[in-house]
């Protein structure tokens, strides 16, 4: 009689001692395995679910979470990294690595079965945030996307489905019944101190990330895999740069602006690993633009026009594009009539210049509110003919130099008020003020989301029971 007891005993502690490895495993890395024990993971729900992906650098989406758990929302979060693991609670966070396949089927898994009513992302062309967005997509639960304010500062853009060139109205113009004044879009928030702040959050961010991450956990980085030492070596390059290039800035903006008003193109480059660069880019790169843009400049520009190339604030310490941009410039003769800035403010030079050219970039809505030609090489947010000059392939640019087109001043007016309405709150995702004010703003489009969700699900539940009742009548007769 004792040894079926023993054994019996034997096993509830091994028993036991999976379970206590189950609990290990939820705190850590949770790997597929993990997929069949989510039941036993999530408590009951009594509120909208709602699971945080990667967020902005620093600690806004921790704040979030807490923002919606102590306001009726059970709000989770998954980490793939150390760097999100460094802003991220201990209490309801989960953990993942592995390939972009794995994440899928795994993501796809707890959709499915948890009860998530939405997702929240910053960044919709990241690997893992592109994915999600698939597998939201099929299981019919929306997704909130944060990016960056389309118009900066005291703005970021949160909007359902995707950003940029995948936002539900890219590449569209208001309806007929928006009216601007009617439809007053949201108040700036002011944040100083916000371009600090993320700075130094993004240096313990992707320091944390470089140095503890797993192999697993690299597979999912969505930038490039640089080492801390090489990473601060082109910081240290850019902050350099920007205190020792001022004087040369600001004597090539003064003499744009005194003896070339009107009279000179501007090119914002981007940074080259930026997400946008990627498919939206319709295959074209910072190095295809400027090799396109002078050529096509010095045959078909006015002689008396210059060229300006602006390298991106995030950019000045990495690139080497301006001995590019000097180059191509002596190959094609046009050496004294091509400048290359890295500072200095891109609304004023392109308030006064005589067009702008950009793959995708945002600072393209700078050109539409200042009424500047506008061309656009790649998929934008604003790429729309009658409001830009549309660049379906490369000799379509020689057109542009003389084209002079500028949408009327009520459209871009209108459209710009739409943007703002439709894709804009107030707010900032690193100065603590701004915080406060995005958060409360997520919420609010989470509630929009949920409820947008119900109407549609009513809907086709009505349509359903219509039709039943319909076979059902014809089964009667």
């Amino acid at each position: 009689m004792t040894e079926p007891s023993d054994a019996k005993n034997q096993g509830m502690a091994k028993a036991q001692k999976q379970r206590d490895a189950g609990r290990k495993t939820s705190r850590g890395l949770i790997s597929l395995p993990f997929i069949g024990r989510r039941k036993r993971h999530f408590p009951n729900k009594h509120c909208p679910r709602v699971v945080l992906l990667q967020g902005p650098v620093g600690s806004f989406f921790r704040r979030a979470q807490d923002y919606l758990n102590a306001n009726g929302f059970d709000a989770w979060r998954i980490c793939f990294n150390a760097g999100d693991r460094l802003y991220a609670r201990s209490e309801k966070t989960m953990h993942f690595s592995g390939a972009p396949e794995s994440w899928r089927n795994w993501f796809n898994g707890l959709l499915r079965e948890n009860g998530f009513d939405a997702v929240v992302l910053f960044g919709a062309e990241r690997i893992v945030h592109r994915i999600a967005i698939e597998c939201c997509e099929q299981a019919g639960v929306p997704v909130v996307c944060l990016e960056e304010g389309y118009i900066r500062p005291g703005y970021v853009t949160m909007e359902l489905g995707g950003n940029n060139w995948r936002s539900p109205i890219a590449g569209q113009l208001p309806p007929p019944d928006f009216n601007a004044p009617r439809h007053a879009g949201p108040k700036a928030v002011p944040a100083p101190g916000s371009f600090s702040a993320m700075a130094w959050a993004a240096v313990k961010y992707f320091t944390v990330r470089a140095l503890i991450s797993t192999p697993g956990e690299r597979k999912l980085f969505h930038k490039q895999k640089r080492t801390p030492i090489s990473e601060g070596f082109y910081w240290f390059k850019n902050y350099y740069r920007k205190f020792a290039h001022v004087g040369r800035n600001y004597r090539i903006s003064e003499r744009l602006l005194e003896h070339h008003d009107k009279r000179f193109f501007i090119v914002p480059l981007q940074v080259h690993d930026d997400t946008q660069l990627g498919r939206a880019a319709n295959s074209w790169n910072n190095q295809k633009l400027i090799l396109k843009t002078i050529v096509s400049f010095a045959r078909n520009a006015p002689e008396d026009y210059q060229l300006v190339f602006k390298i991106h604030p995030m950019e000045r310490g990495h690139t080497r594009d301006w001995n590019f941009v000097r180059q191509v410039s002596a190959l094609n003769d046009v050496k004294d009539r091509v400048h290359v800035l890295d500072g200095g403010s891109l609304s004023l030079l392109t308030r006064h210049s005589a067009g702008m050219i950009t793959i995708n970039s945002t600072s393209g809505l700078s050109a539409l509110h200042h009424g500047v030609p506008l061309a656009v090489m790649g998929k934008a947010l604003y790429r729309h003919p009658d409001l830009a000059f549309c660049v379906e392939r490369g000799m379509d640019l020689d057109r542009f130099w003389t084209c002079g087109f500028v949408a009327p001043e009520e459209v871009r007016h209108r459209y710009l008020s739409w943007i703002h309405h439709q894709c804009l709150v107030g707010g900032d995702f690193y100065a603590k003020d701004g915080m406060e004010a995005a958060i409360q703003a997520l919420k609010g489009r989470l509630e929009m989301a949920l409820k947008a969700k119900e109407d549609a699900e009513r809907t086709s539940g009505d349509v359903v029971t219509a039709a039943f009742g319909q076979q059902r009548q014809i089964n009667e007769k």
